[in-house]
């Protein structure tokens, strides 16, 4: 989940902050992963549906693009590997509990608390359909209508089923803060980005993990950066990680229609 997106009242939300880019929690582990590591912690989590276990390199590759697959990764208000919200912290866990945690322990927490919603409503449109008004709806794309949450999701299926196109800064769009989540017009995240945008960033994870991660727990030996070309390796506390692009082709399995 990046930075900011939702709220408390869409379950796996978070609001924005002013910076553009998220850090690596000082005095954390720093410890980094893989998109195969990230999908084979989603298949030994006791909390994973089956749904989440047979797309797991799906969220393995949204892993890298939310957080360049760091367990200390923090904007302040998401955390750890798949950006869980502050909101979604559990009772008694403080946040450098959470980012202190190993990736297990930090999937099973994410599994647990919102890692098995949002896959209904405009998640379904998107699943049942390979378009959505015209525009090719890819497993990037699922991924960041379920990690933004349903409210944002929906108005950005809305845009594609009116016009072919998620809104833009530009073109439409209405970034996330209080206000707009509350008043339910919010369609991008608090930096921007549509399931559109971000759904490709996600895709360009997934493909580069596709030689090393299968969904359904087949998965290779990976090492730390297991064939993902992992951004920020290495990198300090405090230090920005962005994403570079790939290009091999991955499905979606039916199983999450």
């Amino acid at each position: 989940m990046r930075l900011g997106t939702l709220s408390a009242v869409v379950a796996a939300g978070f609001l924005s902050t002013s910076s553009a880019f998220a850090y690596l929690q000082a005095g954390c582990a720093n410890q980094q992963y893989s998109a195969a590591q990230i999908s084979q912690a989603i298949q030994n989590s006791p909390y994973a549906s089956q749904a989440l276990k047979s797309s797991s390199c799906t969220f393995g590759g949204a892993g890298i693009a939310e957080s360049g697959g760091n367990t200390c990764e923090s904007n302040g208000n998401n955390f750890g590997v798949l950006q869980l919200t502050s909101s979604n912290l559990p009772p008694g866990t403080s946040a450098s509990q959470y980012l202190n945690s190993s990736l297990q322990t930090q999937v099973d927490t994410w599994a647990k608390q919102v890692g098995n919603s949002n896959t209904s409503g405009a998640y379904q449109t998107l699943a049942n359909n390979g378009q959505v008004g015209g525009y090719n709806v890819t497993p990037g794309t699922l991924a960041a209508c379920f990690q933004f949450g349903p409210l944002i999701c929906k108005n950005d299926v809305a845009a594609l089923q009116s016009g072919g196109a998620c809104p833009t800064s530009g073109n439409g769009g209405v970034v996330a803060t209080g206000a707009t989540l509350h008043n339910g017009t919010a369609n991008l995240d608090g930096n921007g980005q549509s399931i559109c945008s971000w759904g490709n960033s996600i895709q360009n994870k997934i493909n580069q993990a596709a030689s090393t991660c299968q969904n359904g727990g087949g998965t290779t030996t990976p090492t730390n950066n297991g064939g993902t070309n992992c951004p920020g390796s290495g990198g300090n506390p405090g230090g920005v990680i962005s994403p570079s692009p790939g290009n091999a082709p991955v499905s979606l399995p039916s199983s999450v229609a």
